[in-house]
């Protein structure tokens, strides 16, 4: 017989709301926490359990994810968020007897977190892919990726998500690498969404002097066909980004290179871009 896992998600929003739903499909036992009262009575309403307060759910499970926002503030990442909820944690996982494994699954820039484990608990990487439209589908089929900060963390849940691929009988990939690398993964994973959904704008801007169907057009781009497709489906050439992810993942990291000295001038030119959609 397998091992239980017992989950807590730490942030409610369309990550932890979308995440903690499917482990709970598959026969986890799940504890939502949010610090928003209307985010846990909404979960508790359809039947979920949810914890009143962050200890409860930490000490009640052996695996927290935390899916806290990662907003930006002046073009630049503000980590607050995640920092309260890891410190909440480790605070809460250190009076328990066993092991605690924290998983991050908040965006943040590389280098960020740094090392933050004990006996009791420890800390890795664990960035998500979702679209907000379809999450809980998007979840079941992404590949995982596991950033290494703590050793005895990564190990315990590559063994759950292990555990989970046998459950959900799908085919995803489990990577394993450094946290560095996890969270670059993450960034260029957003920017290249960011970048192509820029240039189908640029290229629908031509379109209209032609008096040529962007639509048509886009639908029917040969590279890389199937996400394009997807573009069309969801407007992107009128709406732009449409996603608050892609704007605030790219100004961050935006910032976050010219800390190294390095100027990213597409990046720069495709959040120029993306600012002009439905302006012209």
């Amino acid at each position: 017989m397998g091992i239980t896992y017992r989950i807590s998600i730490i942030g409610n929003g369309g990550v932890g709301g979308a995440v903690g739903k499917v482990f709970a499909k598959y026969g986890y036992q799940v504890i939502f926490y949010d610090v928003d009262q209307e985010k846990r009575k909404g979960l508790a309403s359809q039947g979920y359990e949810v914890a009143g307060e962050l200890a409860e759910a930490v000490l009640d499970t052996d695996i927290s994810f935390i899916c806290v926002p990662t907003p930006t503030e002046n073009g630049r990442l503000d980590q607050s968020y995640v920092e309260t909820a890891l410190a909440g944690v480790l605070e809460a996982a250190s009076s328990k007897d066993g092991y605690h494994t924290i998983a991050i699954k908040s965006t943040v820039l590389p280098g960020i977190v740094s090392e933050s484990n004990g006996a009791s608990s420890g800390v890795c990487m664990n960035p998500e892919f979702l679209r907000s439209e379809t999450a809980e589908e998007d979840f079941e089929n992404q590949p995982i990726i596991i950033g290494r900060i703590d050793q005895k963390a990564t190990e315990v849940l590559k063994e759950f998500y292990e555990d989970f691929k046998r459950r959900t009988r799908k085919d995803f990939e489990i990577l394993v690498t450094d946290a560095t690398t996890a969270a670059m993964i993450k960034y260029a994973s957003n920017c290249l969404l960011a970048t192509k959904i820029s240039l189908f704008n640029e290229i629908a801007g031509m379109c209209g002097k032609l008096g040529v169907d962007p639509g048509v057009v886009v639908r029917n781009v040969i590279a890389d066909r199937h996400s394009t497709i997807e573009f069309y489906r969801r407007d992107f050439l009128s709406l732009g980004f449409q996603d608050e992810c892609l704007p605030k993942d790219l100004e961050a990291f935006i910032s976050f290179c010219s800390d190294f000295d390095y100027q990213p001038e597409l990046l720069r030119a495709v959040k120029k871009v993306n600012e002009g959609v439905g302006k012209q």
